[in-house]
C-alpha cells in the first residue's frame, strides 16, 4: 500500500488529504495519483499538503505535479510533492499527479524471459536429460504465466497491481537466473508431493458499543508470495514498500463487542527441499572422488567433511516438528547453513578446475620432453601424430638424402681426380738434352 505522510490532517476533517489512483484510458502506461485536500469546517483553512510518491520512481518518471513542489527525501529514499493550500469553507481541492507506470511486466519482457527459458532448455537441459528438462521448463513457464495473469486480473486496481509487482520482482529475477543456470537444468525435479499447509490465526474484536469499521493489516513473513496464501479468508495480499514486507488486508464492519477469528492457510515454504540437499551433496562427492588421491586431498577432505556436516544439520533440523514461528526461524538458519555449504561446494569445484589445468600443463610438458629426447624423425611423427609419414613426405626425405650423398660423391671424385693427375706428373721421367745419348 502506498505510504501517505500527510501533515496537519485533523480528525474532524476540517482539513485533510485523501489520495487515490486513476488511469487515463487514452494514455496507456501512465498513472494519475489523486491527492485531495479537504476542509470540512465552516471557516477558511490553510493546510500543508505533503505526499510521498512510490519509491521506484525517478525524476524523469514524474511527468506533472499539478502545481505542487517536487523534492527528494534522502532519509526515505523517494520523491515527494508538497505545497501550501488555502481552502474555503467546505472546499475540496484535488491535485492530479501524473506519473509513468513502472509496475507493469510488458509483453516484450515476457517474450524475452520465455526466450531465455527456451534457450536454457535447448542448450543446457535437453542435452542432459530431456524428460526432466521438460518438467523444469514447464515450471518456469507456469510461474511467469501466473505473474502475467495476476497482473491482468488486477488491471482495474492499480494499487493491487503495484503490490503484486513488488511482491514478484525478486521472483522474476529468480526465473531469469534459473533459465540460464546449469545447476537448475541439471537438478532433479523430483516427484510432485501434496503441499503442507500452515495456518496463521488472526483475531479481531470491536470493544466499542457502536458499529465500527475496521481495516485489518497483518504482516506476513518476508518469504510469502501471493500464490502461497491458498486459504485467504477474504484477505488481500498487499506489499508494504517501506518495510519491504507482504501483509494481509481486509476491511469490514464489526458490531458492538463482536469478535472474529480467521485461520489463513499458507503453504509451508519454509523447508529446504531434499532434492536440493541431495544435489548439492552429489556435486561435492563427485569432486571429492576425483581429487582424493591428488595433492589437494587434504583440503578436499576438510571441505567435504564440512559440507557433509552442514547438510546433515539441515536434515536433522527439518526432521523435527516446530510451532510456526520456530519453524520459520529454523528455516532461516537452515537457509544460511545451506548457503555456507553451497559456497564450500563451489570452492571444491574451483579446486577441481585448478587440478585439471595443472594436469593439462603436465601433459604438455611431458610431450615436449619426449619430443626433445627423440633422435629420429619417425619417432617424432609417432608421438606427435601417432601415425607414419605420408608417402610424399618419405620420398621427399629420401630424395634430399640421395642428393646429399651424390654431392659428397662428386666432391670426392673431383678431389681424387686432382690428386691422380699430380701423381702422374711426378712419375714421368725428365726429358733428355740434345747431343747426349
Amino acid at each position: 500500500m502506498m505510504r501517505n505522510k500527510a501533515i496537519y490532517i485533523l480528525k474532524t476533517l476540517t482539513a485533510g488529504i485523501i489520495f487515490s489512483f486513476g488511469l487515463m484510458p487514452w494514455a496507456r502506461g501512465d498513472i494519475y495519483i489523486n491527492v485531495m485536500a479537504v476542509n470540512g469546517a465552516d471557516a477558511s483553512k490553510n493546510s500543508t499538503v505533503k505526499f510521498d510518491l512510490p519509491g521506484e520512481l525517478a525524476a524523469a518518471d514524474i511527468l506533472d505535479t499539478n502545481g505542487l513542489q517536487l523534492d527528494y527525501s534522502v532519509d526515505d529514499a523517494d520523491y515527494y510533492v508538497h505545497g501550501d493550500v488555502a481552502l474555503k469553507p467546505k472546499e475540496t481541492k484535488t491535485f492530479r499527479i501524473h506519473i509513468k507506470d513502472k509496475w507493469l511486466v510488458t509483453p516484450d519482457q515476457v517474450g524475452l524471459i520465455k526466450k531465455q527459458i527456451e534457450e536454457g532448455y535447448s542448450t543446457l537441459g535437453k542435452v542432459h536429460d530431456a524428460q526432466k528438462a521438460e518438467i523444469l521448463k514447464t515450471r518456469l513457464m507456469t510461474k511467469i504465466d501466473y505473474i502475467v495473469n495476476l497482473q491482468s486480473a488486477n488491471v482495474d486496481s492499480i494499487e493491487k497491481r503495484i503490490d503484486g509487482y513488488r511482491t514478484y520482482t525478486k521472483e522474476i529475477k529468480r526465473i531469469q537466473n534459473d533459465a540460464l543456470s546449469v545447476d537448475y537444468w541439471r537438478s532433479d525435479p523430483g516427484q510432485t508431493q501434496q503441499p503442507k499447509i500452515i495456518h496463521l490465526t488472526i483475531e479481531v474484536e470491536n470493544p466499542a458499543q457502536v458499529v465500527k469499521h475496521f481495516k485489518h493489516k497483518d504482516y506476513l513473513p518476508q518469504e510469502v508470495k501471493i500464490e502461497d496464501v491458498i486459504e485467504d479468508q477474504g484477505f488481500d495480499v498487499r506489499f508494504d514498500m517501506a518495510k519491504q514486507l507482504p501483509f494481509l488486508f481486509k476491511e469490514e464492519d464489526l458490531s458492538p463487542g463482536q469478535k472474529k477469528r480467521y485461520s489463513v492457510g499458507i503453504l509451508d515454504i519454509w523447508t529446504i527441499k531434499q532434492i536440493k540437499i541431495d544435489y548439492l551433496r552429489s556435486r561435492a562427492k563427485y569432486v571429492f572422488d576425483y581429487l582424493k588421491d591428488s595433492k589437494y586431498e587434504e583440503s578436499t577432505k576438510f571441505l567435504m567433511d564440512r559440507i557433509s556436516g552442514y547438510l546433515k544439520d539441515i536434515e536433522t533440523s527439518q526432521a523435527v516438528e516446530h510451532p510456526i514461528l520456530e519453524h520459520i526461524s529454523a528455516y532461516r538458519i537452515n537457509q544460511k547453513t545451506y548457503e555456507y555449504a553451497q559456497k564450500d561446494v563451489e570452492t571444491l569445484e574451483k579446486l577441481l578446475a585448478v587440478f585439471r589445468e595443472d594436469l593439462e600443463k603436465s601433459k604438455v610438458e611431458n610431450v615436449l620432453q619426449k619430443v626433445q629426447a627423440l633422435k629420429s624423425v619417425s619417432d617424432v611423427s609417432k608421438v606427435m601424430y601417432n601415425k607414419k609419414f605420408e608417402a610424399s613426405t618419405a620420398w621427399s626425405f629420401i630424395g634430399w638424402v640421395l642428393l646429399f650423398v651424390g654431392f659428397l660423391t662428386l666432391v670426392n671424385f673431383v678431389i681424387w681426380l686432382v690428386r691422380s693427375k699430380d701423381k702422374k706428373i711426378k712419375s714421368e721421367p725428365p726429358p733428355q738434352q740434345a747431343g747426349k745419348p
